[in-house]
């Protein structure tokens, strides 16, 4: 996956390195155990983490298929706007807002990555002269609650 973002063969070689058949030992009260081969993910800490975490996570904003009403900023059409671990997903209504968290939450599974619900917000915002308040409450899309 990473060598589409034109990542030299050379440092993820690398990088698989860093984190292949890596060993850990937990202190205890001062007392070490015995080492442990890491079977998966990366040590915490590990600077590699947020830079990997970054550059799946972009992966998977740039696999969710455009919606016909996406938001048109300068000569941009956008869904999805991210920042950090922050995702904002905009659609016209509320069915679209649901395709779209419905689709990123497949492809991020694919990644291994899980969307956390108690972080999961959402707003509706409009624009309209009316004297309706936008409504906040929760909404249910598949097993989430938000």
């Amino acid at each position: 996956m990473y060598e589409k973002f034109k990542i030299p063969t050379k440092l993820i070689n690398m990088c698989k390195t860093c984190v292949q058949k890596t060993r850990s030992a937990v202190r205890i009260e001062g007392t070490l155990s015995s080492f442990f081969e890491n079977k998966t993910g990366l040590k915490q800490g590990d600077p590699l983490s947020a830079i990997l975490f970054n550059l799946t996570l972009q992966k998977v904003i740039q696999s969710i298929k455009m919606a016909p009403s996406a938001i048109t900023i300068g000569k941009e059409q956008l869904n999805v706007l991210a920042y950090a671990d922050g995702i904002a997903l905009m659609g016209k209504n509320g069915i679209e807002v649901r395709e779209l968290f419905v689709e990123m939450e497949n492809i991020a599974r694919k990644f291994r990555l899980q969307i956390n619900q108690e972080k999961t917000k959402y707003m509706i915002v409009e624009r309209k002269n009316s004297l309706k308040k936008n409504k906040i409450g929760h909404l249910k899309i598949k097993n989430y609650n938000i």
